[in-house]
């Protein structure tokens, strides 16, 4: 049986990449494998994933002070609606308020470490709430996404990466 997590994620508006996150906090982290579970225990992926869930916090809080602090300078996202956009303007979004779910589910299926970045990948379940700009408001959302969290020389983790393809919407 495949667990699956409340987190963050992101999402993407028609023609612009928008940031969305949870406003129904935070819940304990459950993992796919029995392998992923133990990766999740090494040092620096759990560091990573640490960095994670503070973002996921920051982001239920609608935080965006501390969600800037969380994404690396050189922040690139490839949105599930086809959208490359850099850190600035996600985060433009996510002060305009375009970030609302009732509900997300993530289900952690692969992580691994190379040096100072963390791959994490697997699949996500969200759920837009009705009457918000989303084009999806109201409905469930499933796609594939890859994050890359890096140990910045501050020694933060910060998410550098993020890509997310949609692959159904009911």
């Amino acid at each position: 049986m495949l667990s699956t997590h409340r987190f963050t994620v992101l999402a993407g508006m028609i023609g612009m990449v928008n940031l969305l996150w949870l406003s129904a906090g935070t819940a304990e982290m459950k993992f796919a494998s029995e392998e992923v579970a133990a990766t999740a225990k090494t040092p620096k992926v759990a560091e990573a994933l640490a960095a994670r869930k503070k973002l996921d916090e920051a982001f239920s809080a609608q935080d965006a002070e501390a969600v800037a602090a969380l994404f690396a300078d050189d922040l690139i996202v490839n949105s599930p609606r086809n959208q490359v956009s850099r850190k600035e303007a996600v985060l433009g979004l996510f002060k305009a308020g375009r970030m609302n779910y009732e509900a997300a589910d993530e289900t952690v299926e692969a992580l691994d470490l190379r040096d100072d970045l963390v791959v994490i990948m697997g699949g996500e379940v969200i759920k837009p709430k009705a009457g918000t700009a989303n084009p999806d408001a109201g409905k469930t959302v499933s796609r594939r996404f890859t994050d890359v969290w890096r140990k910045d020389s501050d020694g933060k983790w910060r998410l550098t990466i993020r890509q997310a393809t949609i692959t159904s919407v009911q």
